[in-house]
């Protein structure tokens, strides 16, 4: 197995594409999908929260991004999660790779070096006739996380009953506005081509 370091970049977020998905690269296949991905959810969630109020708007990361998820990975041909050092979720826990970059991200913004949604880490790796594409885009924390995902005295207690019903085991708690929250990451599989000579 042939593996490239992990590449610090900065991502390009598409709205939509004239092209199909299959006439894409794996790293415009995966930055396309993230970014179609972040427009859709801050195109619901922030007005149903002024509409129905966090306790309200919960069913819209519960089911809604889950759907819009299963609908970019058939459209993209790749597979999507969410992930984070401390999830809510326990079935959405990172693996090895996931959890090394959510610490490397981690680690240079306790370090003093902040960084924006449009960073984005790539790694590939190589085997046999296939090539994965990996890649992780973090989410931070914003005005419009913090009633579900803030600290005790900025989650209502609606949300707070709701979380404790639905996630009994729940870490998902205890950011303010600006931190990590986790990441994006997104897997693009590929045969290589009969008689490309890889690096």
């Amino acid at each position: 197995m042939k593996k490239r370091i992990i590449v610090l970049a900065t991502g390009i977020i598409l709205g939509a594409t004239p092209l199909l998905a299959t006439e894409l690269t794996p790293e415009v296949k995966a930055t396309a999908a993230a970014g179609r991905l972040a427009l859709e959810i801050r195109k619901s969630l922030t007005p149903s929260i002024q509409k129905n109020g966090w306790g309200g708007s919960m069913d819209l990361c519960v089911k809604d991004v889950p759907a819009t998820i299963t609908s970019l990975e058939k459209s993209f041909g790749l597979t999507m999660r969410r992930t984070s050092l401390k999830v809510r979720n326990p079935a959405n826990s990172p693996d090895g790779a996931e959890k090394a970059v959510l610490e490397k991200l981690d680690g240079m913004l306790k370090g003093g070096e902040p960084f924006s949604q449009e960073v984005t880490l790539f790694s590939r790796t190589e085997s046999g006739k296939e090539r994965t594409l990996r890649y992780y885009k973090p989410v931070m924390m914003q005005s419009t996380c913090v009633g579900c995902h803030g600290t005790p005295e900025n989650i209502p207690a609606d949300v707070k009953k709701i979380l404790a019903t639905r996630y009994p085991k729940d870490k998902g708690v205890g950011y303010k506005e600006g931190e990590l929250r986790g990441i994006i990451s997104i897997t693009v599989k590929e045969k290589i081509p009969e008689g490309e000579v890889t690096k």
